[in-house]
């Protein structure tokens, strides 16, 4: 929804390349109507192909597939024999966020965001950056659950939870990881207001690395997830599996593209 775009504008970002890239591909560009778990085409138009960008629920996607079959999914992976995906690396993600902070000698490494979160086929299950931060943590001996923040992916949500954690009188990380920018925001906002000095008494890594990153005080060290380059594969993706100027489709199999992650260091750590 548009509320919950300005609250994360991870997908905001994400649906601006996707626009600018069909601009820049010449391809026409419709929105489609959300109705809850339907969508619908606007009158007169239609579609060789859909760039579907988020989560959706299963009737959602057979509402998508219903306009046209040929859709990418882009930061999610419903239905591998389907359809076409594009998705970020993860478990690289996190393992650059982790090889950057034990270069800087940190052992007390936490993570904030959130244990459960919806999945690819908008089902509630355990959140994928926190579960992989948890098994890279183990096999280097490194994790300890005191160290955890569990708070959903927001500013407010980071703020009280850091509240509680500092009132409960807890050991104060000297690193942590956040599963995305409104974490690592709230992360700042919470620790400065209680005094701390960032990255002096703890360091922050930041998830997503939108504009935003940049401007912050202090800036965030950012896993980068290049949402132009996810964008630009989805729509040469599509382009793939649309019959042109009467020819059939160069690709009929479904792909799924992982794309890496990168680490832009700045001065939260």
């Amino acid at each position: 929804t548009p509320a919950q775009q300005l609250n994360d504008p991870y997908y905001l970002y994400l649906g601006n390349y996707v626009k600018q890239g069909c601009l820049d591909k010449r391809f026409a560009y419709v929105q489609l109507e959300n109705r809850g778990e339907t969508f619908v085409l606007p009158r007169g138009e239609k579609l060789d192909g859909i760039v579907a960008i988020g989560l959706f629920s299963t009737s959602q996607i057979e509402s998508l597939a219903n306009l046209n079959p040929n859709i990418v999914f882009v930061d999610s992976s419903p239905f591998e024999s389907r359809f076409d995906s594009v998705v970020l690396g993860y478990e690289l993600g996190i393992s650059l966020a982790l090889e950057h902070l034990e270069t800087l000698k940190h052992q007390k490494i936490g993570f904030v965001g959130p244990i459960y979160k919806y999945n690819d086929r908008h089902q509630n299950a355990l959140e994928i950056r926190r579960q992989l931060f948890i098994r890279l943590m183990e096999t280097r001996s490194g994790y300890d659950p005191d160290l955890m923040l569990d708070c959903t992916m927001d500013i407010e949500s980071t703020v009280a939870a850091w509240k509680e954690y500092l009132k409960a009188g807890k050991e104060l990380p000297t690193a942590v990881v956040c599963a995305n920018e409104e974490n690592a925001m709230g992360t700042l906002k919470a620790l400065q207001q209680e005094g701390y000095s960032i990255p002096k008494d703890v360091s922050v890594v930041s998830f997503n690395d939108t504009p935003r990153s940049a401007l912050v005080s202090p800036s965030l060290t950012s896993v980068s997830i290049n949402t132009q380059e996810m964008a630009n594969t989805a729509l040469r993706m599509l382009a793939e599996r649309v019959a042109m100027s009467g020819k059939a489709p160069i690709r009929s199999l479904p792909l799924k593209v992982i794309v890496p992650p990168t680490l832009v260091i700045r001065e939260s750590t």
